[in-house]
């Protein structure tokens, strides 16, 4: 089946970012262009910082964007947009007349590692300039497709001046045609996301990829903020078992100007069971790997390969129960649809962010609340409070992180469990 490729396109892309912008930041220009002066400007005529920074732009027409014959898409632009060939992907510059500065973006011919190609954009623009706030700011999909917004203002001293500057950037995350945009002016905040979601929703080509039979879309907040994304996707394979494909990323603020950029992936095997017979579990933290390990189901127990932190672990392990995957809890909770007493159960689990070398046991703890059932789970010292709907299927979560807390929501949904 084509789902095998997944895994090989896992393995060999993963952490990396298949071509990224040569850019150079708009901050240096005069207030009112590319760039803001700290001054108000009023005296000049020009509008003040602030006012620089809340201003908004209508909708304009849109214009006609083809990657060859690869694609077909429209975007805002005062006038076609410049359309050019480099290395595995397209550059768009569209002109929306926003502070002098040009809407850029990428089409990528292949999957792009959403956290790793944030990271390494802002990590370059960080060499020029100083930023003083840098966090997401909206998160919106295309069906199972995620779009992701972030945006850093920045200050740069030009010639003893200090120069205020406002730096946004979208990624669109999906298998195929994935985007990436960016705009350099202060504000447009608003216009900017309105634009870039646009110009990714309006896309036309021919899908490649196999429909799975199931597939989720969460979106993550932290204290109402959007911080990132997981995306799930199942495939029932012609042996009997199914795989199961996840693919995530986060983006959480840190220091001010500072954030965090992780992405995760997992593809994993299991019977009907839900009994966990091979996976790839990898992680990559601002754009360095930090966890890659596979597991293979052997007659005695599991064997895992692979590293933490650049270092090599191998070796074998038995578990006391089968090994199960987060399949098993979704039949459980099925089965425990619009049942009035409470329950409880556990397994197993792999999880090699925490014990690379065993399995984990995980509680369950099911109470009726409503039409629908909560579920708090413990493994070890951590805990979430899962919220399922009247056939069982989980809604919502919610994690403590201290005194904060971490809610990731369904989104969007296709096919039964």
């Amino acid at each position: 089946m084509r789902v095998a490729s997944a895994a090989v396109w896992l393995g060999a892309r993963w952490g990396s970012v298949l071509v990224l912008p040569a850019f150079a930041l708009g901050c240096a220009g005069a207030a009112g262009g590319k760039g803001a002066s700290s001054g108000e400007g009023a005296s000049s005529g020009e509008p003040s910082v602030s006012e620089q920074f809340e201003r908004e732009a209508e909708p304009i027409q849109k214009q006609v964007v083809k990657g060859g014959g690869a694609f077909t898409a429209y975007i805002e632009a005062k006038a076609p947009p410049k359309i050019e060939r480099k290395d595995q992907a397209w550059s768009i510059s569209a002109d929306l007349g926003w502070g002098g500065s040009a809407l850029e973006c990428f089409v990528y011919d292949d999957v792009i590692d959403t956290g790793t190609a944030a990271h390494t954009m802002f990590k370059a623009a960080a060499k020029d300039v100083n930023f003083k706030s840098l966090q997401p700011y909206f998160l919106d999909h295309l069906a199972l497709d995620p779009i992701i917004g972030i945006r850093g203002v920045y200050h740069a001293e030009r010639g003893g001046t200090v120069l205020a500057g406002d730096f946004k950037l979208a990624v669109v995350s999906r298998f195929e045609r994935p985007v990436m945009c960016w705009h350099d002016a202060p504000g447009y905040a608003k216009s900017f996301a309105r634009v870039t979601t646009e110009f990714a929703k309006s896309f036309q080509y021919e899908s490649k990829q196999p429909k799975p039979t199931r597939a989720e879309l969460w979106a993550t907040t932290l204290d109402g903020i959007p911080v990132g994304f997981s995306r799930d996707a199942w495939y029932a394979l012609d042996d009997g078992t199914i795989r199961k494909v996840t693919l995530s990323a986060r983006f959480v603020p840190a220091a001010p100007g500072e954030m965090s950029f992780d992405d995760e992936g997992e593809i994993i095997t299991f019977d009907k069971n839900g009994q966990l017979t091979a996976g790839r579990y990898l992680a990559v933290e601002n754009g360095e790997s930090r966890l890659t390990i596979d597991v293979e189901k052997t007659k005695a127990g599991y064997n895992y390969v692979g590293t933490i932190q650049n270092k090599e672990v191998k070796g074998a392990f038995k578990s006391k129960e089968p090994v199960k995957v987060h399949h098993a809890v979704e039949k459980k909770l099925k089965a425990l649809a619009g049942k009035s007493k409470k329950s409880k159960f556990e397994h197993y689990e792999y999880h090699p962010s925490i014990d690379v070398a065993n399995g984990t046991l995980v509680s369950y703890e099911v109470a009726p609340e409503g039409d629908g059932m909560t579920v708090v789970t413990k493994m070890g010292s951590r805990g979430a409070t899962l919220k399922a709907d009247a056939s069982g299927v989980v809604k919502h979560a919610v994690f403590a992180v201290g005194s904060r807390q971490i809610k990731v929501d369904l989104m969007e949904e296709a096919g039964g469990l």
